[in-house]
């Protein structure tokens, strides 16, 4: 079981190697050309960020399915123990709603640079992958809120965050309760029994809100709409 940071570092050097390999491919498949910077980067990024999420996410749901109950809540301690170091903080060790704010920020701005230019908006394969790059981020805001759910209920001897059944929870229930709380805003059958618990749940569903009402209908609206005009 690798550590957070660890899954994060190789997750974006595996991104970095993909994407030099599509980005040519896609030139040698496609009549688009990069002509300045702000190109290479777009470019980039939209390769890029999926292929880390995608990476990132499935590696870490593997790893923690592979836990049992005790062995988890070591792990968290030990993720919990390191989060305030240096390179913990570079591999991914930020505070989770300002690293969710930050994904989506850039997925907005990379997507008005599509929309605005006519040569990615001739291709619709870097529409797809802005599209794309847009759905990863909030894959990656789910899976970041899933895991302050399981640190909080785990890493206390309060209980923060309340799931009613006998077995040992495991990552993948905190998965489900932060797709419902990022949909529905509703926490179904688990409980928020702290204040704690409940700012937390806050955070997710007022960022999921935004998300999901402002950036992804944007980002149709923009993406789509360069693609009728």
């Amino acid at each position: 079981m690798r550590t957070d940071a660890f899954r994060s570092w190789m997750s974006g050097i595996i991104s970095l190697a993909v994407t030099a390999v599509a980005a040519v491919a896609l030139a040698g498949l496609t009549d688009f050309r990069i002509t300045d910077s702000w190109d290479a980067v777009v470019v980039t990024y939209i390769i890029s960020w999926p292929v880390y999420g995608g990476t990132y996410v499935l590696w870490s749901l593997w790893a923690y399915s592979r836990l049992g109950g005790d062995e988890l809540e070591r792990h968290s301690r030990r993720e919990q123990r390191t989060r305030g170091r240096w390179l913990r903080r570079l591999g991914g060790g930020f505070d989770t709603a300002n690293t969710t704010v930050t994904a989506a920020v850039v997925a907005v701005a990379v997507t008005l640079v599509i929309a605005q230019r006519e040569q990615f908006r001739a291709e619709p394969v870097y529409v797809a992958l802005a599209l794309l790059t847009v759905a990863t981020s909030w894959v990656l805001m789910v899976f970041s809120f899933a895991q302050a759910y399981l640190r909080l209920a785990l890493l206390s001897s309060e209980r923060h965050i309340v799931i009613p059944y006998a077995e040992r929870t495991r990552l993948s229930d905190f998965v489900v309760l932060a797709v419902f709380m990022s949909t529905m805003a509703a926490t179904v059958s688990a409980s928020f029994s702290s204040r704690r618990a409940w700012r937390l749940g806050a955070t997710n569903v007022i960022i999921a809100f935004t998300f999901n009402s402002v950036i992804i209908a944007m980002m149709v609206s923009l993406l789509f709409g360069g693609l009728g005009g």
